[in-house]
């Protein structure tokens, strides 16, 4: 159906009233102004007459191709037209903006036809709707001090003019007509991590402000357009990150995730260090998926443990292998030393360690063969050879075991026994190379 906007032939009669303040004028005009309703006609079309202070803040009718709700016809005649025309342009040279100058008309209207008044009469269109859809602040500041009502669909869509909300605050809540249903749809747009909390606490002063920032906080940074401007307002308000959503996960560690390094650095202190979610991962995991070096070394540095494995059995360094996060890797192991084996490269160590740690308990039994044997003419020189050997082997398996790199992951038992008996095997080598030692020196004497 095509709307239609009645411009009645009394329009002219009204601005000229107002321009040279001639009350008979704007009174006579006011009187024969049309009945404001919209009237469905047989042929698909809606015609509607407002009152009149929307006229005054189109001025003149929009051309067809002018972007607005209506079609815009006029009923006044072409001289009309063109006095109109006239009065902007002589206000307009003189310094006055089309603001400024809806503002004196409406200003001298209100003696005889209140914006209040007006601003009851149910119409396809707000008046505050139309005012902000040409951004004209003022004028909606003077239907508010002069009584108007702001419904709550207004209200919201005000409050995304973020340079407005100081002083539209100035006339919540008393400027509003249904605050039940304002505070409901505020509600709303809070728990969807939207920026309407100090409205809602503007409105409804006994609500539970804890609950909805940290909702409001999580459900924004859940969100992929997340602003971390938009985030810092709602910790600004009392927000703290701890709250979770169904897999365990943390505003703090989405913020983590999004990189978004002053949001972490302002929540850190009110968090738990050990805290995981569903896939074991704690925020230093979430700041090495964001390939973000400064979050992941705040973190490190505020005490997270690096050591700490997700269900895949990934520290934070082997993340980072496995993503191919270079820079982060680079960082750990030089700020940090941090430095751990693939899967592959630690078996490979526990091989050798324990490799070498068989060769010295073999060569015990491998040592008293040579040590007993009568025939053998050269059994001092093997049994310090071999003594030698395994004090070499048992240094190296020793040193190797107490490397960063060896990995602190549940052995087999059986490792651990052969741990012991290469311990005790080398204790008795070394007591027969003394026996040994001992021989030779009393044969020299």
């Amino acid at each position: 159906m095509e709307n239609v906007l009645i411009w009645p032939k009394e329009y002219p009669l009204l601005i000229k009233g107002l321009v040279e303040q001639n009350g008979a004028f704007i009174l006579d005009a006011l009187e024969a102004w049309p009945a404001c309703r919209s009237t469905n006609e047989d042929d698909g079309v809606c015609t509607t007459v407002l009152p009149p202070i929307y006229y005054l803040a189109w001025l003149t009718p929009l051309e067809p191709f002018e972007e607005c709700y209506f079609q815009h016809i006029s009923e006044y005649d072409e001289d009309a037209q063109a006095y109109i025309s006239a009065v902007k342009s002589h206000y307009y040279d003189n310094e006055y903006t089309p603001e400024s100058l809806v503002l004196m008309l409406c200003q001298r209207l209100e003696k005889y036809a209140s914006v209040a008044a007006q601003n009851t009469i149910d119409t396809p269109l707000s008046l505050v709707d139309l005012f902000f859809s040409k951004r004209y602040f003022t004028l909606i500041e003077h239907a508010l001090n002069n009584k108007s009502k702001l419904s709550a669909k207004d209200t919201l869509a005000l409050w995304k003019e973020v340079d407005f909300r100081e002083r539209l605050s100035a006339f919540i809540p008393e400027s509003i007509a249904d605050l039940d249903t304002l505070s409901e749809l505020a509600s709303e747009k809070v728990a969807a991590g939207k920026d309407y909390f100090t409205l809602l606490t503007q409105v409804s002063p006994d609500v539970d402000s804890v609950v909805l920032l940290e909702k409001a906080l999580l459900t924004h940074l859940r969100k992929k357009t997340a602003k971390q401007t938009m985030a810092m307002r709602f910790i600004e308000q009392g927000a703290t990150g701890v709250l979770a959503d169904e897999n365990n996960k943390t505003a703090f560690m989405w913020a983590a995730e999004k990189g978004f390094v002053n949001v972490v650095e302002t929540l850190l202190a009110k968090q738990d260090k050990k805290a995981t979610d569903n896939l074991g991962n704690t925020a230093l995991h979430y700041a090495v998926f964001a390939k973000n070096e400064s979050l992941m070394v705040l973190l490190i540095k505020a005490g997270y443990d690096f050591r700490a494995r997700n269900k895949e059995g990934l520290s934070c360094y082997r993340l980072a292998v496995s993503i191919k996060a270079n820079n982060l890797v680079k960082c750990l192991e030089r700020d940090f030393g941090i430095k751990e084996l693939s899967p592959e490269g630690q078996f490979d160590r526990i091989k050798k360690v324990h490799v070498l740690h068989a060769i010295v308990t073999i060569l015990l039994p491998l040592q008293l063969f040579f040590f007993f044997d009568e025939t053998l003419s050269i059994k001092s020189e093997l049994t310090l050879g071999l003594t030698m050997t395994a004090v070499i082997c048992f240094f190296f398996a020793t040193t190797l075991k107490r490397c960063a790199l060896y990995p602190h992951i549940k052995h087999p038992w059986g490792l651990f026994v052969l741990r012991g008996f290469s311990f005790i095997s080398l204790i008795a080598q070394i007591g027969l190379a003394s026996i040994v030692v001992l021989a030779a020196l009393s044969d020299l004497v």
